[in-house]
């Protein structure tokens, strides 16, 4: 099936960057990069909490580095950094974090940020519609190319993003700056705008060091899906705690191929190691030196992840990744890992695939529109006539919403099914239900409805929620991630059934389930069900490369463009990646010539008999949830001897066990191994978590106070030691100032 209104696959002159992307053309250090490192067995993805890689924390290092050194600080300051997939994420996350922490301050606040942008690059994509601050999707975020607006409103508000570029003066800089310090509020520069001159230089003038700093793309040169912000301790402050650790996540945000690139061109633009010995010896000790590299990762990226890791076995050092299989150092010893994590899902063939160095990469061309490719064969598969790229889950969420408020005029309302994952930008975070996720980041999008469709009236809830006719858009995982509950056939018939009578769009995220992760290529009987629009991403990497997609139906598109028609095609071009678009549609093509589905049928339903066969006789599992190859081991909390700790916990502890006792790589009891797994592997899997649950319960008593004790002593050290840290930097400071 041809793609309505798109062109037949064809040679271009593809300009060396999209007048409205955000990507060049690869180059060639690009495409050897990535080949040395699928050849070496490098692991890219991992978890989606900002994995301990090399790579990362060596990158976080060197921006707090880049920052010291271009302020000229004489009492250097530690900046953490969390990496995203775009300069739209990074200042997504900025105003979250800012607004967390005003949010423990002043409970009472609105939650306003103000951003000075000349160049007006981000005001439609927060406010799509032109509702307005107080009703757009990202609610309270004023835009203004107007200093004085920003000058004249300085009370109640979060703080201020200055979008740093050449129409802005140094001057309204330091302004701006003075302002937010005498109101205690966050000052933002964003640089993703800029030229490094333009940056080096605006941060040797200003005042006072920035509370925190947004990197774009220009830092990977525009090779790779990269964004990053990096921030003070003090900025940082709310999510240094065991409960907000993991509270801004992302799956590809992190990775060691961008971190990689990004490290590199750093350190090329920068000329930081050239003349610092120091800095050149410091990333030596955190490439080769496991714990270096953990402690850097705790001073300049999360100072607990790596904590939590540890108590769960997961502070890996990795020394190769091969298909279904990781292999770690550990105490000295290597030791190799069935893998059922696999980038949270991003493992349709496993780690390195062997045909990308030779078949994709050596073939890579310039002029070749590869994204035309990808989106006709995912339009194709899918009976949808549009695809838009993304780079990341949550992106591809953010881009269905808008285009279907876009799509119903007069409507406003987002109804989302109780028990949803869907991102965490200040859009996608909308549907993700677990309130605590979202609570801290107010206020977000107005008019969402959460219904619980698994209730036992969850059909009358659903046409309820429904019945006033306002809902532009219903939104839910068929499969949902949470809990792995499916949408039983009676609500999909009543949805399906309703929106012909209120007018509303269907949108199914397939972002985790979809590309054949339970068995279909889509986790929905797509003969029945025909929705408005669904979202691609974990299995269009490969593991590889951050690619994501969204498919919309024709007639959504066309009015969307009749409402905003220059919003769409910015989207339409944005975030096109042709690198990415190339390794995805090698990998969907290979999945496909490979009857996956059928295999994943098969292996899947052999790894949940024989786990099926573990609960039987373990009194320590109840079930086992999910089907095809995302399963879910579900603990018989009442049996477990560490209950009083929680379910988290002990779900950590499983995972320790698994490692330890059985070689079996996995994370919360969550498995989620390549689709390429044979039934050997399954089998081997299996076996492995038979070995871990094999333990008597006064065992399993001692081993889980040991790794939580050991857990709680590292974090009181930690905090310790962050105590002993932050008083001496306030003492060298107040010294050299006479204080």
């Amino acid at each position: 099936m041809k793609p309505s209104g798109l062109l037949e696959t064809q040679i271009l002159d593809y300009p060396a960057t999209d007048p409205e992307g955000l990507y060049q053309a690869a180059k060639p250090a690009t495409l050897d990069t990535i080949a040395r490192r699928n050849q070496a067995g490098k692991a890219t993805f991992l978890l989606s909490s900002q994995p301990v890689f090399a790579e990362s924390a060596q990158l976080a290092f060197l921006l707090c580095e880049y920052i010291n050194t271009a302020q000229k600080l004489q009492n250097r300051i530690d900046y953490k950094t969390f990496f995203c997939n775009s300069r739209i994420e990074a200042l997504h996350g900025a105003i979250k974090l800012s607004r967390h922490r005003l949010c423990r301050e002043h409970p009472g606040s609105n939650g306003a940020v103000w951003v000075y942008d000349k160049n007006h690059f981000y005001a439609a994509l927060f406010d799509p519609l032109s509702l307005g601050p107080e009703n757009a999707l990202v609610p309270q975020v004023f835009f203004t190319a107007d200093l004085d607006a920003v000058v004249a409103n300085p009370d109640g508000r979060v703080g201020v993003v200055a979008c740093l570029s050449p129409l802005i003066s140094q001057a309204d800089l330091d302004r701006i700056q003075n302002l937010c310090r005498l109101k205690h509020q966050a000052f933002i520069l964003d640089t993703s705008q800029a030229s490094n001159k333009l940056i080096e230089s605006s941060l040797a003038e200003l005042p006072h060091p920035p509370d925190i700093v947004v990197w774009g793309e220009d830092f990977v040169d525009y090779q790779v899906p990269f964004g990053a912000f990096s921030m003070t301790e003090v900025a940082y402050q709310p999510w240094c705690f065991v409960d907000t650790c993991f509270l801004h996540s992302s799956t590809y945000g992190g990775n060691s191929l961008v971190t990689a690139l990004a490290r590199d061109r750093l350190l090329d633009r920068s000329g930081l190691a050239a003349d610092r010995p120091d800095i050149a010896r410091r990333l030596r000790d955190i490439a080769e030196s496991h714990p270096k590299r953990l402690a850097a990762f705790r001073r300049y990226i999360n100072p607990i992840a790596p904590l939590i890791y540890e108590a769960a076995g997961l502070d890996l050092d990795i020394v190769k990744a091969q298909g279904c299989r990781i292999t770690v150092k550990r105490h000295g010893h290597e030791m190799e890992l069935l893998d059922g994590i696999g980038g949270a899902g991003s493992n349709p063939r496993g780690y390195n695939p062997a045909d990308i160095p030779g078949q994709v990469l050596a073939r890579h061309d310039t002029r070749h529109d590869y994204w035309y490719g990808l989106a006709a064969r995912l339009c194709s598969l899918t009976g949808l006539e549009r695809a838009l790229p993304a780079v990341s889950g949550a992106c591809a969420v953010d881009i269905a919403w808008t285009l279907a408020l876009l799509a119903n005029p007069g409507k406003t309302k987002i109804v989302v099914f109780q028990g949803n994952y869907a991102g965490k930008t200040l859009i996608s975070l909308n549907g993700t239900t677990d309130t605590a996720m979202r609570e801290p980041f107010g206020p977000l999008y107005r008019n969402i409805s959460y219904v619980d469709v698994l209730a036992e009236d969850g059909v009358e809830r659903l046409g309820k929620a429904l019945e006033p006719g306002d809902t532009a858009l219903v939104w839910f995982e068929f499969m949902q991630g949470n809990d792995l509950d499916r949408i039983p056939e009676h609500i999909m018939d009543k949805l399906f059934l309703y929106r012909e009578r209120f007018g509303y769009y269907i949108g199914i995220d397939e972002i985790l389930n979809g590309l054949f992760r339970t068995g279909g290529f889509l986790s929905f009987d797509q003969s029945r069900y025909q929705p408005d629009i669904i979202t691609f991403s974990k299995g269009l990497s490969d593991l590889s490369f951050p690619v994501s997609a969204t498919l919309v139906a024709e007639r959504l598109h066309q009015r969307a463009v009749q409402r905003n028609p220059g919003l769409v095609a910015r989207y339409e071009t944005l975030f096109r990646n042709q690198l990415g678009a190339q390794i995805a549609l090698n990998g969907l093509e290979r999945l496909l010539a490979a009857s996956t589905g059928e295999q994943v049928h098969r292996v899947g339903g052999l790894l949940k008999t024989e786990l099926e066969r573990i609960t039987a006789w373990s009194p320590l599992l109840k079930a086992v949830r999910g089907e095809g190859l995302h399963l879910h081991l579900v603990l018989d909390m009442g049996k477990f001897p560490l209950s009083w700790f929680g379910k988290n916990i002990a779900e950590l502890l499983v995972s320790r066990l698994c490692l330890v006792r059985g070689g079996v790589l996995q994370f919360f009891c969550r498995l989620l191994p390549a689709l390429a797994l044979t039934e050997a592997e399954a089998e081997a899997m299996a076996v492995g978590i038979a070995k871990a649950f094999r333990i008597n319960r006064f065992s399993l008593l001692l081993f889980g106070l040991q790794a939580v004790g050991g857990f709680l002593y590292l974090l009181a050290l930690a905090q310790v030691r962050s105590g002993l840290s932050g008083l001496m930097r306030r003492f060298s400071v107040e010294e050299s100032s006479g204080g």
